[in-house]
């Protein structure tokens, strides 16, 4: 399982960038750096710059465009793996409007508490200390009112364990039935466990492969073959067409619009 209580990934682009079905596996904060991000939110278009934070809760879906400014864009995703403590949710709620909420404006307090988290390697960090960083951001936003929008339930579903124990090697194999072990229930357990959810293992392994392309191709991967067999796909051909049929175009054309390094 994921040892870290948070990580950051960046994104990048210097061509106007579409995705569409963009799963959210864990409650995220997505900070813009550079350009700005137009989200298409059931009936409502949201642009949101560098002076504003989009909050996503766990298993929210995200349709949206990033657009460089000056041939750039930028933004850093943090998602976070542990809960904030009772009380702080109950303070967000008195604080709160009772409305609700996907994006936040960015003040510098949060800002920078932020960039501390993105500049901290958390490969020589212990778990408490990257917990009491962690604390310090869902403080902000329960002062801000708004961290129970982040944290609308307390309950992590198995769907959302599965995506992060799978997240952390996309590629490997990963049958139904080592998984299941190693989450101490049989194979009809669990897809009777993921069936209640009205969620089924094969489509959240393919999400999350999905996703860790993404991840790849931002990260200076862009032979499409080699990204195929890095997400566990013996095809190249099934893979683009699994990608295409997710996020709307083809790998080639993602790679077209991320930043070369």
């Amino acid at each position: 399982m994921m040892s870290h209580q948070y990580q950051v990934t960046t994104f990048r682009a210097e061509q106007l960038q579409r995705l569409r079905n963009v799963r959210i596996h864990s409650p995220s904060i997505i900070q813009i750096i550079t350009g700005s991000k137009r989200l298409f939110w059931k009936d409502s278009v949201i642009d949101i710059s560098h002076l504003g934070l989009l909050l996503c809760e766990a298993s929210v879906s995200l349709s949206f465009e990033n657009v460089p400014q000056k041939r750039r864009f930028l933004s850093r995703v943090f998602n976070f793996y542990c809960l904030p403590s009772d009380w702080m949710i109950e303070q967000s709620k008195r604080n709160g409007d009772g409305g609700q909420t996907l994006m936040v404006e960015a003040d510098k307090a949060l800002q920078d508490t932020l960039n501390a988290l993105f500049s901290f390697d958390l490969h020589s960090m212990s778990n408490e200390m990257q917990t009491f960083w962690v604390m310090g951001v869902y403080q902000q936003l329960a002062e801000r009112g708004v961290l129970h929008h982040l944290f609308t339930s307390k309950n992590t579903t198995l769907t959302q364990k599965l995506s992060r124990y799978l997240s952390y090697s996309p590629g490997e194999d990963h049958t139904l039935e080592a998984v299941a072990k190693r989450f101490a229930m049989s194979r009809a357990t669990m897809i009777r466990k993921l069936k209640q959810e009205s969620s089924q293992y094969r489509e959240v392994l393919v999400e999350v492969r999905l996703n860790h392309s993404l991840y790849l191709m931002q990260n200076g991967h862009y032979n499409v073959a080699m990204l195929a067999q890095l997400c566990g796909y013996q095809s190249q051909g099934r893979f683009g067409q699994r990608f295409k049929g997710k996020f709307g175009q083809t790998p080639s054309d993602y790679i077209k619009t991320v930043v070369v390094k």
